[in-house]
C-alpha cells in the first residue's frame, strides 16, 4: 500500500526564469533533482550566479547525474543542516 506518490507538476517559464535569477535553488532529495529537470524537460542552463544547495551526498548525486553543479551540501542530512550550510555559505 503506498502513503503517498509524488508528482511533478509543468514549470511555467515564470517559475524557470525565477530559477535562473535566484541567489540560491535547494534540493533536499532525489527525486526533487529528477522532478524539477523532469518538469523543466531537462536540466535548465542556470548562470554561474545561482548556487545550487543540497541536503545530502545522494541528492549531491543525482544533481551532479542532471550535470548540475552542487556548490553547497549539508553536513548534517536535515532542513536544519541545509539551513546552516546556507548560512554559512551565504556569510562567505
Amino acid at each position: 500500500m503506498e502513503v503517498y506518490e509524488t508528482v511533478p507538476e509543468a514549470l511555467s517559464a515564470a517559475a524557470i526564469e525565477a530559477a535562473r535569477v535566484a541567489d540560491y535553488i535547494t534540493f533536499t532529495s532525489a527525486s526533487a533533482v529528477r522532478f524539477f529537470c523532469q518538469a523543466a524537460d531537462g536540466a535548465p542552463a542556470l548562470p554561474d550566479t545561482v548556487r545550487i544547495a543540497s541536503i545530502g551526498p545522494v541528492t549531491s548525486e543525482a544533481l551532479r547525474e542532471q550535470g548540475l553543479a552542487v556548490h553547497v551540501q549539508a553536513a548534517r542530512h536535515d532542513i536544519d543542516g541545509l539551513l546552516e550550510a546556507l548560512v554559512a555559505d551565504a556569510a562567505r
